[in-house]
């Protein structure tokens, strides 16, 4: 987590004069996201983000690099060099279930933004027994609209893949089983973000826009989510974020969380959320190009869940280390 400190010595008000118009409207668009319709598969998961899951999910306008397909797109305009990440989660710590995840980002030249991609899976499994299988692929990439001194502007976007797969059948009287068969379908998930100055940063998403459905006959709507975001910095080091996020068919959940760089390398991290009322927390660890993440997420009544990834965080790009050599 990086932040830098405000220079300058100009009134807040001659500040203000110098924002975009279509800065401010963006802005007042991303607050009303969440008023109109996240890791996504079909059973809707916690994302495979453990940064994220420990700030209670508040991870809208904060998600970039590696970590943004899963949250906010858009956030891929504002990484620098490439990263990668891993993630292993038992949902609940149930045995039978395991959600592994992938994900690997770069930065382009000539102001194209970055692009990422990434993969998911949750599978529900007995022994060496596959009963169903739901796998996610996704390229996103973000674009930066607008930049100056004291604002920016980005948007992004994520095509996927969405598949789910059932096992076979217990073996019937004649010896055999029988393939329950499988189901493909593709989503589409938008996003923005917004900054301004280097205190607040404002994110907005929509997932699943244009409606994707799975199976023959009786068709299943895949979850369709609507978030919005703020990030604040109030303090060097210290970062605080809020989030609103609605399922169109569902609740509407309120987040928020805290994240502390006590020393280096470690940050420390708290969240709360609504609908269940729970809280989170967790740690990171960032050393040199390493990056460790834990997070622990709290159910009123079914078991905590543990979350840990692994990844690595690089000044240059892919393109730039291609060049290298």
């Amino acid at each position: 987590m990086t932040h830098h400190s405000i220079n300058g010595s100009r009134p807040i008000t001659s500040k203000i004069a110098e924002v975009p118009l279509r800065l401010i409207c963006a802005l007042l668009f991303l607050l009303a996201i969440p008023y109109l319709a996240h890791a996504q598969l079909i059973s809707n998961p916690n994302p495979p983000v453990p940064a994220g899951l420990a700030v209670g999910g508040a991870y809208t306008a904060v998600a970039v690099g590696a970590e943004a397909p899963y949250w906010n797109p858009a956030g891929l305009a504002y990484s620098k060099g490439s990263q990668g990440r891993f993630a292993y989660h038992q949902p609940w710590s149930l045995t039978f279930l395991q959600h592994v995840a992938a994900s690997g980002s770069f930065t382009l030249g000539h102001k194209a933004g970055g692009v990422a991609v990434a993969f998911q899976t949750l599978g529900t499994r007995e022994g060496a027994h596959t009963m169903a299988s739901e796998n996610e692929m996704m390229l996103s990439h973000g674009i930066m609209l607008q930049e100056d001194l004291h604002s920016s502007l980005a948007f992004g976007y994520t095509f996927k893949l969405i598949g789910y797969k059932l096992g076979e059948s217990v073996t019937g009287l004649n010896g055999l089983s029988e393939d329950l068969g499988s189901a493909t379908t593709f989503g589409l998930d938008v996003g923005a973000t917004a900054q301004l100055w280097d205190r607040f940063r404002l994110g907005g998403s929509l997932k699943n826009i244009n409606h994707p459905q799975m199976g023959d006959g009786l068709k299943r709507d895949l979850p369709r989510i609507i978030s919005g975001g703020l990030s604040y910095f109030p303090y060097y080091g210290v970062r605080t974020s809020f989030d609103v996020e609605r399922i169109l068919t569902g609740e509407t959940q309120f987040k928020g969380g805290l994240n502390a760089n006590v020393v280096k390398p470690l940050d420390l991290r708290l969240g709360v959320v609504t609908n269940p009322n729970s809280f989170t927390a967790g740690f990171g660890i960032h050393w040199r190009e390493l990056v460790i993440d834990y997070a622990f997420i709290y159910h009123p009544v079914l078991s905590p869940s543990h979350q840990i990834g692994i990844g690595f965080d690089l000044d240059k790009s892919l393109p730039e280390i291609w060049k290298a050599k």
